[in-house]
């Protein structure tokens, strides 16, 4: 049976400990076979990915992308140093492409950090999954998986769900081109995004506001999902002329 844990923790708004935090906070319960699931926010808190707004100068594109969109010029210079790829925008939001993830601003984000700070996403998300998978095998003696994610908007829909952004240890997307349906139907396009899946699960708890729930314990996940495998954001994604919205919408470059 599949099983989420919330995992609550105190706010933090620097630099801090993230592996010690896990040991201290569920260290005693971690078994193999065991998933974390971890807000790419707080991982990325925990990396000094933390910026003052005050900090920045703006560029002379950052002005004119202000302007238009009717944003803060400091955070339009942060989107354009951590975007690869502009799309369009819309008043107060910049949709970016970042690591094979279509986002809002790049990802990066005002809530639950201080005023007049922003948070970046972490600089090497599937190296921080890697090091936090590796640091708790060698001091707990435990094989896990872990996947960093973040909440994403969806086209057409209300409400955030969760998308990973990096795994490691867990097979992130499974492949089911070649099957067969229910009724002999060979499927052609199919994937199931399983480190997606959990992340939306770890999203209800984890929540979008005061939850203070940066990390979901999950157990029980079924034979062969954690394994050896590394996944950097890119890895989840297609190309923007196969995605099906960008094609729809007449995408064909960079804004």
């Amino acid at each position: 049976m599949l099983t989420l844990t919330p995992v609550e923790v105190r706010a933090e708004s620097s630099k801090f400990d993230i592996v010690s935090l896990i040991e201290r906070r569920v260290g005693g319960e971690l078994r193999d076979g065991d998933l974390l699931v971890i807000s790419s926010k707080f991982v990325a808190v925990s990396e000094g990915r933390v910026v003052k707004l005050g900090s920045v100068t703006p560029c002379e594109e950052a002005r004119k992308m202000a302007e238009k969109h009717h944003m803060d010029a400091r955070l339009c210079e942060l989107v354009l140093r951590e975007s690869d790829t502009i799309i369009g925008g819309s008043p107060g939001f910049i949709l970016a492409a970042k690591d094979g993830l279509l986002t809002p601003n790049a990802g990066i984000d005002k809530s639950n950090v201080k005023h007049g700070t922003v948070v970046l996403y972490p600089r090497r998300p599937e190296l921080s999954a890697w090091r936090i998978r590796e640091a708790l095998k060698f001091s707990l003696g435990v094989s896990i998986g872990v996947v960093v994610c973040d909440s994403r908007l969806s086209p057409t829909r209300k409400g955030t769900t969760g998308v990973a952004v990096a795994s490691s240890g867990i097979e992130g997307l499974i492949d089911m081109r070649g099957r067969k349906d229910l009724f002999g139907n060979v499927l052609k396009v199919t994937a199931q995004g399983v480190a997606d899946d959990l992340s939306s699960a770890a999203e209800i708890l984890m929540g979008e506001s005061d939850e203070a729930t940066p990390i979901v314990l999950v157990r029980g996940l079924r034979k062969g999902i954690l394994k050896d495998a590394e996944y950097p954001g890119k890895r989840f994604a297609i190309s923007m002329d196969e995605c099906v919205y960008l094609r729809s919408l007449g995408y064909s470059g960079p804004a």
